[in-house]
């Protein structure tokens, strides 16, 4: 067994084995938690760089091969948004460590420990029925985090939650039990060999989509992400938003390209579909009064570009893509982690008493400016690479509908992410609110800095954008 493959049981155990310390010895919870986070990114780290080697192994457990086993696959798409995502985790527990309203908190780092080990099975399991086990340890330890903040908007928003993804993981079950009695299989890579376009399979793959649908929050279907991820604790909403969500895109895009690639008709609707999240999310974002709401309804919008990318059948709108997704999970948690920064001083999370803002913490408002350029898809951001990718392919392919939506709805992000830093930035009209400070001031300078480096790392990784284009290659998933 090469160092490569032995990092996949590694990934598997560390989850585990840290959530039950964090769960059994609580008052240990935050240490256990950052240790965690370090040994958790170390380890994805080397998957990063051994499959950028070219390393790219199945891991079969137990020795058992399909269609008896399990097998595990690190295939660059799937390694490197895990990577990303170690990454912000690691940012994110050492932010949760200095905020103050998560101080007295002892589940935050089981929870999110539990979660991180959904990521694993969801990015490198080839096992659809596996995958079902990767969605409910996500879905389940998400709820657990967004009631975290223990008052009623936030436990209402979590039992909404759990109900949206319990439905989505029923339907995905059926999908699986339906696939399981007509083929008799569980492994992808075989499915993919024998399965056809008849009623009843098409019929399963379906309760799968609109699993993924539901639990990745696409329109109509984002009901429950406004009130979950607005009345989460600031390190939770930056989980949700930035990384849980991507975990059931990143399984619609590769079910719907490697399991059974969908017709031209079901690539139009859904990219028609990603072009109405992208103004109606814009639409509600611009009419926010609350800032976490705001950037609540900001990933409605953002998620709307990554269904463009099923119009297309070309490596460059694959590209575009998978810019969009990590640019995105950078900027989203930087605005989050920021927000909960300027929320926590202001005491409010009104925008119409947050004038000035920008005197209680200039780093946090700077890191949300910085967010703002890439989610805008300004140059030289992330965000600008993934949208030239994808208005590129819509200008050479003719199809002019889509590249007058993403300007538009480029604009629109510029008009709703503009108004609120004007309004931060706007001392002439402050309210004069009485600020809360942390007892420590170099509390609320690490704090900031944390949000300052995901958010500028939304900006200055699309100057590697050439190395992530050699690392995914023409590879669109499983």
């Amino acid at each position: 067994m090469s160092i490569h493959t032995m990092l996949i049981p590694l990934l598997i155990i560390a989850p585990l084995f840290f959530a039950t310390a964090g769960f059994v010895f609580q008052k240990k919870a935050k240490l256990v938690g950052l240790v965690f986070s370090v040994v958790f990114f170390l380890l994805n780290f080397l998957l990063f760089i051994s499959t950028g080697q070219g390393l790219v192994e199945p891991y079969f457990f137990g020795g058992f091969k399909p269609p008896l086993g399990i097998t595990f696959h690190t295939q660059p798409f799937g390694v490197l948004i895990l990577f990303v995502s170690s990454f912000i985790l690691l940012v994110t527990f050492f932010y949760a460590a200095l905020d103050l309203k998560l101080s007295h908190s002892r589940l935050f780092y089981p929870l999110a420990i539990f979660l991180s080990l959904g990521f694993v099975i969801i990015y490198l399991s080839r096992d659809i029925f596996n995958i079902y086990i990767g969605l409910e340890i996500i879905g389940l330890s998400a709820v657990g985090l967004s009631a975290l903040e223990k008052n009623f908007l936030s436990i209402r928003s979590a039992l909404i939650y759990l109900f949206a993804t319990l439905v989505a993981s029923g339907f995905y079950l059926l999908g699986v039990a339906i696939l399981y009695l007509k083929y008799s299989l569980l492994d992808i890579t075989l499915l993919a060999q024998v399965i056809q376009s008849d009623f009843t399979t098409l019929v399963a793959i379906g309760f799968m989509i609109l699993a993924f649908f539901i639990k990745t929050a696409i329109f109509p279907f984002s009901f429950w992400l406004p009130n979950a991820h607005a009345n989460a604790l600031s390190p939770v909403s930056a989980i949700l938003s930035a990384l849980v969500i991507k975990t059931t895109f990143y399984l619609l895009f590769t079910f719907s390209t490697k399991l059974i690639p969908l017709g031209e008709s079901i690539g139009i609707f859904l990219t028609s579909i990603g072009i109405v999240a992208i103004f109606y999310g814009g639409i509600k974002a611009f009419l926010s009064q609350n800032l976490k709401r705001l950037i609540a309804y900001s990933t409605i919008s953002q998620v709307g570009y990554l269904l463009v990318v099923f119009i297309f059948s070309t490596t460059s709108a694959f590209y575009g893509m998978s810019f969009a997704l990590l640019s995105h999970a950078f900027a989203k948690a930087g605005l989050f982690l920021a927000g909960g920064i300027i929320i926590y001083m202001a005491q409010t999370k009104s925008l119409t008493k947050l004038n000035g803002a920008v005197s209680l913490a200039p780093v946090a408002v700077f890191a949300i400016g910085l967010s703002s350029v890439s989610l805008i898809g300004l140059p030289p951001s992330l965000g600008f690479v993934s949208k030239w990718y994808f208005l590129q392919t819509s200008f050479e392919s003719g199809t002019w509908w889509i590249f007058l939506a993403l300007i538009g709805g480029g604009l629109l992000s510029a008009l709703y992410l503009f108004r609120l830093i004007i309004i931060l930035l706007d001392k002439t009209s402050a309210d004069g609110f009485s600020p809360r400070y942390y007892k420590n001031k170099n509390t609320l300078t690490l704090l900031q800095t944390l949000a300052f480096t995901l958010s500028f790392l939304s900006v200055f990784v699309a100057f590697f954008s050439t190395y992530f284009i050699k690392f995914l290659g023409p590879y669109y998933g499983f």
